[in-house]
């Protein structure tokens, strides 16, 4: 899968997306650009990437705008024709998200440009805002379904999750650098817990997270009893 917006070959091609180190490098890059709806297409081809690559939102699959199956439209209560969003996507557990990308050189994105979007979402489905801004303005109404993916997200993307997002854009093979767990952080923490205080602690564990360092030695040195959840 690469990218489905009708301008990514283009600017993918042009190098725009190569050679960052940081999201102040991609910034400073579309801040040149001097049509802000080519400044905005970019930035929705960088979210395309970063929904496809990154795990914040969990996107198993996503639609632009005015590719978006009708079905999916209908059960969002999306108007036809796109108005209002800039695409949506499929979570891992299944749910439709649409959401809206805004690529401002001010700090502060007003309720003005983003009243559409608001109009057209449900207020309390789950919707995501992109934005570049720092802050939105005071008279965006607070809503529970809505999410900001501000600039300090943005911001706080390395060069290798760059990287990612450069290769799934140019439909190269994706390679993500797994963490590697350091034992000792765990030791540490064992350290710190006063075990000597404690009688038959009872340990709560989510199944489907495993067992830690940790908590197997805790167990076996206090013999806890342990409930796991489903």
């Amino acid at each position: 899968m690469g990218p489905k917006h009708y301008k990514a070959g283009y600017w993918v091609e042009q190098g725009f997306f190569d050679n960052l180190s940081s999201f102040r490098d991609l910034k400073i890059r579309i801040d040149a650009v001097e049509d802000p709806k080519d400044r905005g297409d970019v930035f929705e081809i960088f979210v395309e990437a970063l929904l496809e690559t990154q795990p914040i939102h969990q996107c198993d699959d996503h639609w632009v705008v005015g590719d978006v199956p009708l079905p999916i439209c209908e059960d969002l209560k999306l108007p036809n024709d796109g108005t209002g969003i800039d695409g949506v996507y499929r979570d891992r557990m299944g749910n439709h998200v649409p959401y809206q990308v805004k690529y401002r050189r001010a700090e502060q994105l007003t309720f003005a440009e983003i009243a559409t979007f608001y109009g057209v979402t449900d207020p309390d489905r789950d919707h995501v805002l992109f934005t570049n801004a720092s802050r939105l303005s005071g008279r965006v109404p607070k809503r529970n379904g809505v999410r900001h993916h501000l600039a300090d997200k943005f911001h706080a993307l390395d060069a290798e999750q760059l990287q990612v997002i450069k290769a799934w854009l140019q439909r190269k093979p994706v390679r993500h650098n797994r963490a590697v767990p350091d034992p000792a952080f765990q030791s540490q923490a064992l350290s710190d817990i006063n075990i000597s205080t404690l009688r038959r602690p009872l340990e709560l564990t989510a199944a489907f997270f495993g067992i830690s360092l940790s908590s197997r030695n805790i167990r076996f040195s206090l013999r806890s009893r342990e409930i796991s959840l489903a």
